[in-house]
């Protein structure tokens, strides 16, 4: 649950644009209350001007009213020292889908993320240059932003823990913004269209910073300059200044387009309705960092498995048992010691992974979490390779006496292949668990009086000395070569790739090839990835 700050301050004639048409007489303003009501958000408050806070206080709203930056500043510092959940901080003028407010509201465990979107040369909305998934430089009327490659789209929200730092800032900023032009000069004026670009961003440093591609600029949407203060966007570069970490959570797909005409109003009334907000949704519940055979032979069809089941009104633990179940099925029929029991139980295996794949993409797609869910998830996935593997034991000394199934007693190799599976998933576990255990990496932080951002220059650092960091830089660098990086995937034989190998193994040959494949390529897997972790953690 949070608390919603939504600033409705930029003017629009004798109005705000707050108070634009979105859809008959339901204004821009209207609609953003309406989706954060059925979101179930407790408590809202608006901070407008006092032309416009009396007829919002008559449709029932709660309003602040302010004077100016300084004002909505002061007042949204105050709500961060009383708040006692999180803040969702919003243009006024957002018009954004459904699914990416309930994705920034819900979402995340980061202390502040703010939603972004592609940079454009011809973009007027505040650039950003973000790295790492986290914003490295954000730009306001007042600091610059060397190498932007976003833009920052009039939503942030601030964690319970990094209140205090904006409660902080927002003071900060409000001097700064009450110094006045005799002490604090802006490096844009409001309202400057033609030379905000030309003197918010520092284009001088040529490429050095990298970051993601520039893409196409949305027809009308987000070329018009706001003519008033933009408080979100200030408090975003005080949170970046003052070394929060605040992710940088990209629309994708989803629209958050803040709307200063009517012509961009119904642009991005249009542009909400063409989005189809389930389909996204289910493409996101597939996680896109799977292996190899996981992503092209299972999630290429198991979301719409997942999506049936949420019709089904299935929950994933319930889907995580029915995977175990398949799993035991499996095994029975690889302890029938036939070629037919190899081959049934081979598909059996698969559906049980197809299964323990569903599971997830169900719980993303729900969005229905639980500790007794991972739990269940992680168990089983470690019970059902071991009943497979005592399946196999069992059916190689069943099988018939010079049958292509029969490979006598291969207990031994099923022993060594637990064993070292046991050993990897130990290994797994404690380097993600030491790594959760070592303190973030301290941002660096920044003087709010300084217009620019100190950039520098990639090709000025020192290049990498050590085996650890240039290892971490060679692997860093085939990460972009899509051959390299599935390559890298395959190699280290994750739970696809092993019950793939257990399938096909089983299924053509018998359990003994199945045994020493595991334990052959296993303990390659092993070594490189013990290897790189521990040239990594020397790099760190």
């Amino acid at each position: 649950m949070t608390l919603a700050v939504v600033v409705a301050t930029e003017p629009y004639g004798e109005g705000a644009t707050a108070g634009l048409g979105y859809a008959g007489e339901t204004t821009v303003l209207d609609r953003l209350l309406d989706r954060l009501r059925a979101l179930n958000v407790p408590e809202i408050r608006i901070i407008t001007r006092p032309d416009l806070g009396q007829r919002l206080r008559k449709n029932g709203h709660e309003v602040v009213e302010s004077d100016g930056l300084a004002g909505d500043l002061r007042v949204i510092g105050q709500l961060a020292r009383e708040a006692h959940r999180p803040l969702l901080i919003l243009a006024g003028d957002l018009v954004a889908s459904d699914e990416l407010l309930i994705r920034l509201e819900s979402g995340g465990k980061s202390e502040a993320a703010a939603v972004t979107g592609p940079y454009s040369d011809a973009q007027t909305r505040p650039p950003i240059r973000t790295g790492k998934h986290l914003i490295d430089s954000a730009g306001s009327r007042y600091h610059q932003v060397t190498n932007p490659n976003a833009v920052f789209r009039g939503a942030l929200k601030v964690g319970l823990e990094a209140a205090p730092a904006l409660a902080e800032v927002a003071d900060e900023l409000a001097g700064f913004v009450e110094a006045g032009p005799a002490e604090v000069e802006p490096v844009v004026r409001a309202g400057a269209v033609t030379e905000h670009i030309d003197i918010i961003v520092d284009n001088n440093v040529d490429g050095s910073l990298g970051g993601k591609s520039r893409g196409p600029l949305p027809v009308l949407l987000a070329t018009t300059a706001p003519a008033g203060d933009d408080a979100p966007a200030l408090l975003l570069v005080g949170l970046v200044r003052s070394g929060v970490r605040v992710t940088a959570r990209d629309a994708g797909a989803l629209v958050c387009e803040r709307v200063l005409t009517p012509e961009q109003a119904a642009a991005a009334r249009s542009a909400v309705e063409q989005v189809d907000e389930d389909r996204v949704r289910l493409d996101a519940a597939v996680k896109g960092d799977d292996g190899f055979f996981t992503t092209y032979a299972v999630s290429t069809y198991s979301k719409y498995l997942a999506r049936w089941a949420a019709k089904l009104h299935l929950t994933p633990n319930v889907v995580t048992s029915i995977s175990m179940a398949v799993a035991v099925v499996a095994a029975v029929w690889f302890a029938a010691g036939t070629r037919g029991g190899m081959i049934f139980g081979a598909v059996l295996l698969y559906a049980a992974f197809v299964l323990d794949c569903v599971d997830g993409q169900l719980a993303r797609y729900t969005r229905q979490f639980s500790t007794l869910g991972a739990w269940l998830d992680a168990t089983f996935d470690r019970a059902k390779e071991y009943v497979v593997y005592a399946g196999l034991a069992v059916g190689s000394t069943a099988a018939a006496a010079g049958s292509t199934v029969h490979s006598g007693d291969v207990w031994p190799l099923a022993v060594g292949a637990l064993a070292l599976q046991t050993v990897r998933h130990m290994v797994d576990f404690s380097f993600a668990a030491s790594r959760e255990a070592l303190p973030p990496t301290p941002r660096p932080t920044r003087s709010l009086a300084e217009p620019g951002d100190g950039a520098t220059v990639a090709a000025a650092r020192p290049a990498p000395t050590g085996a650890g960091m240039k290892v971490a830089a060679i692997s860093n660098r085939t990460e972009k070569i899509t051959a390299l990086r599935w390559a890298k995937k395959i190699v280290i034989l994750p739970i696809g790739e092993r019950f793939a190998l257990i399938c096909l193994t089983a299924a053509i040959f018998n359990a003994r090839v199945t045994f020493l494949a595991l334990l052959i390529w296993g303990s390659l897997a092993a070594a490189y990835t013990l290897t790189g972790r521990v040239l990594r953690s020397l790099a760190r």
